[in-house]
């Protein structure tokens, strides 16, 4: 590289474990942290605090620009009052604080507005240095908006030994990108309904045969109406069916073939129509999932751990509480779940120092503890690279509190949802949008028309088939 210095990292690690501030959980009764996080042997699986997560991820040799460097980052919109929002501005400003040679200017670019504005910039070859991942960690390659990381930014040694997971999308086998954190399904609970039952949350079955007739006690009909729902899921339906899918230990698709139209596949549907005709604990013309445990009227419903944020902002005075996802056998895996990563992609239109300048700000947000829990935990994530939160603690210690916060609520779903992540989830690659849509006209066609689920399996999976066959797009093999 010309035109750089480079700065020992002694002296950037020690103010990294100085760090202090955040999350109250991680910040208290931080052990002593080692000299040299390098002579250590492995790395812990946990972490209860900022300085001691740190030192088990170390630090990396910084390259500071000699003249300033100016970076264009477009990033996802929201403003401050979003915690998510504010958690990856603080990363940011901490960066700039390392690197004041490192001038970052972060351009919000609306979420239906990205694939427009990022084909436009990379066919004009001016744009933005460093992009948001959204979801796109296969599309972005493809499309060649980003580049592939060098082994110099993120050794394969660090990588392993922290168990980040290498997105490698395309045939030519390259490193596009890493992930740190996962997103995925559990219950969420409405505590005062089930205690008007003299019920708990540790009373929730584990099997769906026995959830079933456990959510017939919390399900109330007047006049013939349904008034509460003891499992809403109206809307949602068709992602507990592939969770289901992947339950029954089977795949929903490949790079040439769908398995939509197989005994798992129709023994789910089965048990989804059963909760509304056999079990009666939903009805198909009552609230959405999100309405119905919001305006008090569900007694449990299904949501993937962004849901929490959702009750905090729009419903913060339901009494809730996270549970495990039932299961058909009441053992892993449990479902879906899906991945995230550092949040910054390097562009292919960054060059030269302005491309030298952009592989230090992804080093940075790789290394940083603080921005990866942060970001994780307040949108709903956790961390899976090591070493991470102790979750069980979190929970336990969420658990002891009377009235808990929307923001302790928030940390045991996380804790609900590593157990899980423990006991077995699938990360199938991108699921793509008309896939998606294909799933919603199933779920109609199923649950709502209440046509026959072979007949329906069997239309779409011609449908299907051909799409894949037509569709490019990222395929795990455990999808």
């Amino acid at each position: 590289m010309t035109e750089t210095r480079l700065r020992t990292t002694r002296r950037r690690m020690l103010q990294l474990l100085a760090l202090g501030a955040g999350a109250a959980a991680l910040a208290a009764c931080a052990p002593k942290v080692p000299e040299s996080p390098a002579t250590q042997e492995g790395v812990r699986e946990v972490s209860e605090a900022y300085k001691e997560g740190q030192a088990g991820y170390g630090w990396y040799d910084e390259v500071h620009p000699k003249k300033t460097v100016e970076l264009l980052i477009w990033g996802p919109p929201g403003d401050e009052t979003d915690p998510w929002i504010r958690s990856m501005r603080a990363a940011m400003e901490r960066f700039n604080k390392a690197y004041p040679e490192i001038k970052t200017t972060w351009e919000p670019i609306p979420w239906g507005d990205l694939d427009t504005k990022v084909n436009a910039a990379v066919a004009a070859k001016q744009g933005p240095d460093i992009v948001f991942e959204a979801d796109r960690e296969g599309e972005y390659p493809r499309r060649k908006v980003v580049r592939e990381i060098p082994e110099e930014v993120l050794p394969a040694e660090y990588i392993k030994k922290h168990k980040f997971y290498e997105v490698r999308p395309l045939d030519d086998g390259k490193l596009y990108w890493v992930h740190c954190a996962a997103m995925g399904p559990i219950l969420f609970v409405n505590k005062e309904l089930l205690a008007k039952e003299g019920l708990k949350v540790s009373d929730i079955p584990k099997t769906w045969e026995e959830f079933g007739r456990f959510c017939q006690q919390l399900t109330k009909v007047e006049g013939g109406q349904m008034v509460q729902a003891g499992f809403a899921f109206n809307g949602y339906a068709r992602y507990i069916w592939n969770d289901m899918m992947y339950q029954q230990k089977a795949h929903v698709y490949d790079k040439k073939k769908s398995f939509i139209n197989s005994p798992e596949s129709i023994n789910a549907w089965q048990m989804l129509v059963d909760m509304y005709d056999r079990f009666k604990v939903n009805d198909r013309a009552f609230l959405s999932f999100d309405e119905a445990f919001g305006a008090g009227k569900a007694a449990i419903t299904q949501v993937w751990t962004w849901f929490g944020s959702t009750l905090e902002a729009n419903y913060p005075d339901i009494d809730w509480a996270p549970a495990m996802y039932p299961t058909f056998d009441g053992d892993g895996p449990y479902g879906r779940f899906d991945y995230d990563g550092p949040a910054w992609m390097v562009s292919t239109l960054a060059e030269g120092e302005k491309m030298e300048a952009a592989w230090e700000l992804f080093k940075y947000h790789c290394h940083e503890y603080q921005f990866l829990v942060e970001r994780s935990h307040t949108v709903g994530m956790i961390v899976t690279t090591e070493p991470h939160p102790d979750y069980d603690k979190l929970f336990a210690e969420v658990e002891g509190v009377e009235n808990p916060t929307q923001e302790q609520r928030r940390t045991q779903a996380l804790a609900v949802l590593a157990k899980q992540f423990a006991g077995g989830m699938v990360f199938p690659g991108e699921v793509a949008a008309p896939f998606d849509d294909m799933w919603h006209k199933m779920e109609d066609a199923i649950l709502l028309n209440q046509q026959p689920i072979r007949e329906v399996l069997a239309e779409y999976e011609k449908l299907y088939d051909e799409m894949l066959a037509n569709t490019n797009f990222w395929i795990t093999p455990e999808a």
